[in-house]
């Protein structure tokens, strides 16, 4: 097992235990206790982990909802934002596409454009585009972090660095004006982190649900990206203050406002791209 596999392991076993000693975890990853300590000390310089005397504990973070989870709600916002985004993509073109329920919505409408390379870190995104007669599609390939069907680690981070795009789709858990874009999973982070150095025009895909909220993990500042495409249920004075902090916001007009009890059932934590 390559280290980076190790520790994303290790993150989720030690937020099942809540604290876990340095021996058990040489025992389950049949490694050294120093090669644990290693690990340790990455993870906890990446926010992931709190070392304590012996062992480590969890940070308690927000818990991801499940992709399944996520494309319950906001179904109709998303929609509208994967349609408005699909004015961006030009023919000839090579994009990158993120994982994500709301970027999921502009792969379906591109099933029969013509002329397109898509790179693309989604299983859902591959599997959308697969048979697209027009599409030239390359999946970047590493390991699937199954909370978004995403692939994620070095191996995806060194194919990512190979590719050059006119643009990249991005999803994303949360943004505000003073922290920008941030995520709740390290390796999603790195991710879309290296999707933005490798693009030329970044437009972010991002309901109004996720705007006003800070997630654990920097991904990216505000002035990265190009082009931010929300739905009409964000608020008016907040879009105000989106449109002059650097982006072009673009609102995509939906087919209807979620009702005071559509959002009451809400999840508590909902969120991620």
């Amino acid at each position: 097992m390559l280290s980076y596999e190790r520790q994303s392991q290790i993150v989720e076993f030690v937020k099942q235990r809540k604290s876990v000693s340095v021996k058990e975890l040489s025992q389950c990853f049949h490694v050294t206790p120093m090669t644990i300590r290693r690990d340790l000390d990455v993870l906890e310089s990446k926010g992931l982990l709190t070392r304590v005397h012996g062992g480590v504990t969890s940070l308690n973070l927000p818990k991801a909802l499940r992709e399944e989870e996520r494309e319950a709600v906001h179904q109709s916002q998303k929609a509208a934002i994967g349609e408005a985004s699909l004015s961006f993509v030009e023919d000839g073109q090579t994009i990158f596409i993120d994982a994500g329920t709301t970027t999921v919505e502009l792969a379906k409408r591109l099933i029969h454009r013509r002329d397109l390379t898509v790179v693309t870190n989604s299983v859902k995104v591959l599997s959308i585009l697969a048979d697209a007669p027009g599409i030239s599609l390359i999946g970047i390939g590493g390991v699937v972090y199954g909370g978004a069907w995403s692939f994620v680690g070095s191996l995806a981070e060194a194919a990512i660095r190979r590719f050059h795009s006119n643009q990249a789709f991005l999803g994303i858990t949360s943004l505000s004006l003073t922290r920008g874009l941030t995520e709740i999973n390290y390796f999603e982070a790195e991710i879309k982190s290296q999707i933005i150095k490798q693009s030329q025009r970044v437009v972010l895909l991002a309901d109004s649900s996720k705007f006003e909220k800070v997630s654990p993990i920097s991904v990216a500042p505000l002035f990265d990206i190009n082009v931010i495409i929300s739905d009409d249920l964000l608020d008016e004075q907040l879009a105000e203050a989106y449109q002059g902090s650097g982006p072009e916001l673009i609102i995509a007009q939906t087919m209807k406002k979620l009702t005071n009890s559509e959002q009451a059932n809400l999840p508590e934590n909902y969120g991620t791209s």
